[in-house]
């Protein structure tokens, strides 16, 4: 099927936006915060919910459009905000993390905005054995994630993933720190990037620093997958992010770039300090 390269995000009215319905949930969740040491109301604790209505939403609406019962797993939730929205679209929604703490703190967080019983959290120690059968999910989300898997864990980790992912089901990463821009994201240090992990202690750090993700065990682990973005040229990429408030001139250089890019194999978003992109598992049709 050929691509039109016409995609565009319908725009939701606010009044269908998560919200804060159920009080007991909401002291739940600001003592089990508070008990974490944490700031309810900061931005990427208790206010992350609303960011990502205006970010994630829009991914997933680019990409999978109408989501209405499918079958959505966001791998590494941390406090649940992408899987609110998701639940808010309609999905059902599996949300899983290493962190125990995250996963506490994320059952009252889906409860206060009226899902509690819409998202199955789960905590998984080691998630290189999902406890999820062959082809369970439509759609995985991989936000702001990757990074944190231990490079030697990483392979294991994606072919999970791949397990659990239904034929013609969408990964969808985004806001993963690459490892190949000269700064890292997180912590905004220069160069870290590029020396070894042998040199850190050598340089005083008693546990290792946050590093991006490496880029080409996940273009291995899903070669035999379609990169949307490359056979659309951007169009779903771009749609998205007109629709976050990405100005015309960004997105118009995004695709001078992912241009550039396509001769190696790369595709628009994994060029930059973060690494983006959304394969769909063959399903045997050939359809894009």
């Amino acid at each position: 099927m050929q691509p039109t390269h016409s995609y565009s995000v319908p725009p939701r009215p606010d009044a269908n936006a998560p919200a804060v319905v159920d009080p007991a949930g909401d002291a739940r969740f600001r003592a089990q915060a508070q008990a974490m040491g944490l700031d309810p109301d900061d931005r990427w604790v208790g206010g992350y919910v609303p960011v990502a209505w205006n970010e994630v939403r829009h991914l997933i609406a680019a990409y999978a459009g109408d989501v209405t019962s499918a079958d959505l797993l966001e791998f590494g939730c941390n406090y649940a905000a992408s899987s609110i929205v998701a639940a808010a679209m309609g999905a059902r929604v599996t949300a899983i993390d290493v962190d125990a703490g995250a996963i506490a703190l994320a059952r009252p967080n889906a409860a206060r905005h009226g899902f509690g019983d819409r998202i199955e959290l789960l905590h998984l120690p080691d998630t290189r054995a999902l406890p999820f059968a062959d082809a369970s999910f439509d759609i995985i989300l991989c936000i702001s994630v990757l990074e944190y898997v231990a490079p030697g864990h990483l392979p294991a980790v994606l072919a999970e993933i791949g397990r659990v992912l239904k034929p013609g089901g969408l990964v969808i990463v985004s806001g993963t720190a690459s490892r190949l821009a000269p700064s890292e994201v997180h912590s905004g240090r220069w160069l870290v990037n590029y020396w070894p992990r042998a040199l850190d202690r050598l340089f005083g750090h008693r546990t290792p620093l946050q590093r991006g993700v490496n880029p080409l065990p996940i273009l291995r682990a899903f070669r035999s997958y379609t990169n949307l973005d490359r056979a659309d040229r951007g169009a779903r990429w771009c749609a998205a992010r007109a629709a976050m408030g990405q100005p015309p001139a960004r997105l118009r250089a995004a695709r001078t770039i992912g241009g550039l890019l396509a001769p190696f194999g790369l595709s628009i978003g994994m060029a930059g300090s973060s690494f983006s992109a959304t394969w769909r598992k063959p399903d045997g049709t050939g359809a894009v």
